[in-house]
């Protein structure tokens, strides 16, 4: 169990005894401080008194119900920014609706399972954070204060104390298994950072760009790399900041820190996202998801072999191709040779939804 785990409060507003109680012995098992409420009123009360990290609420409470609960918290400058989770009963996918269109952040149904419920607290408070909408104290919210400056810092820290190295099409820039002495900042070119799974298959689970930074959570962690970084497509600039100069920013200027911390936060959303695309969309909507993330990165042809594209896509050479086929056939792109040209984005962009 993490330290940070246990420092993190749960409100929960529940009319239902045997739930609220339910809810508070799972949460206190792992670590989380809970507050319950039996009613809406007391619930709006502790709320705005306690500033929890996140609150659970009932729909359907006597007194004030769970939409008016949302309502004065959102009104509210103090509690606007908490994280808010409905608890609602399979039947009630109406609530669901009007919930979310009213600004709840999520939903868990009952009964609910500990797994779900756990997965959703912490994907909340983890997007939280990634917005700067946590609460740190009455009346304040904890926010970066300027990752914008901490950005430009790092940037030039790059240029003016970073190594530069060109590395050919193919070459790798580190391997897995390699412990970290720089992080990277992608200059010119196209790196793909790739996984090789047990069974020898290779997947590329981010592609890099221009101004990309990569390799800063192993530097950090000092652990070994858990990719291999390769040149994509053509040559690629990199600019390469040692880790000691990393550290002295790290130090001496919190908005560097802030500006890495705004990196992470993006990286880990972006590619928990892209993970659950895997997972359960189609070749075809995969395939899409990914050209369309690619052009909307790089605004320019995409430069890919089939076989680089179905490690991205995580399916094989063949299928990925059948779906380029059906998307030329449809007049949504054109191709020549590696390169991809997208001609209506946006109508692929509609295929996902």
């Amino acid at each position: 169990m993490q330290d940070t785990e246990k420092q993190i409060s749960v409100l929960i507003i529940e009319d239902n005894r045997e739930v609220r109680e339910n809810l508070a012995e799972i949460l206190d098992l792992y670590g989380y401080r809970t507050t319950t409420a039996p009613n809406g009123l007391e619930g709006a009360r502790l709320s705005i008194e306690l500033l929890p990290d996140i609150i659970l609420c009932d729909v359907m409470m006597p007194e004030l119900d769970g939409f008016g609960v949302l309502n004065l918290l959102s009104e509210n400058e103090r509690t606007a920014g908490i994280p808010f989770v409905f608890i609602t009963a399979r039947s009630e996918a109406e609530d669901v609706r009007r919930g979310m269109n009213l600004g709840a952040d999520d939903y868990i149904t009952k009964p609910f399972y500990k797994d779900e419920l756990l997965h959703v607290i912490r994907t909340r408070l983890r997007k939280a954070a990634a917005r700067g909408t946590h609460p740190q104290s009455p009346g304040a919210k904890i926010h970066l204060s300027n990752p914008e400056r901490g950005l430009t810092r790092l940037t030039r820290a790059f240029a003016a104390d970073g190594r530069q190295r060109t590395f050919d099409a193919g070459s790798a820039i580190v391997r897995e298994g390699e412990y970290p002495h720089f992080i990277y900042r992608v200059a010119r070119g196209h790196v793909h950072l790739i996984r090789t799974h047990e069974y020898g298959r290779d997947y590329i689970i981010a592609a890099q760009g221009a101004g990309d930074i990569f390799g800063v959570p192993s530097l950090l962690e000092r652990s070994a790399f858990h990719y291999t970084a390769r040149a994509a497509g053509g040559p690629v600039d990199c600019q390469l900041l040692p880790s000691g100069r990393v550290m002295e920013l790290l130090n001496t200027d919190r908005t560097v820190a802030e500006a890495l911390m705004h990196l992470l936060a993006g990286q880990v959303v972006d590619r928990s996202e892209h993970l659950v695309h895997q997972a359960y969309d189609s070749v075809r909507r995969r395939t899409a998801l990914v050209l369309c993330d690619l052009y909307q990165r790089h605004a320019e042809p995409i430069d890919l072999s089939r076989e680089e594209l179905a490690q991205m896509v995580g399916s094989t050479k063949e299928s990925v191709t059948r779906a380029i086929s059906d998307f030329k056939r449809d007049h949504l792109l054109q191709t020549q040779g590696r390169r991809i040209s997208l001609l209506q984005p946006d109508t692929l962009r509609s295929l996902l939804v």
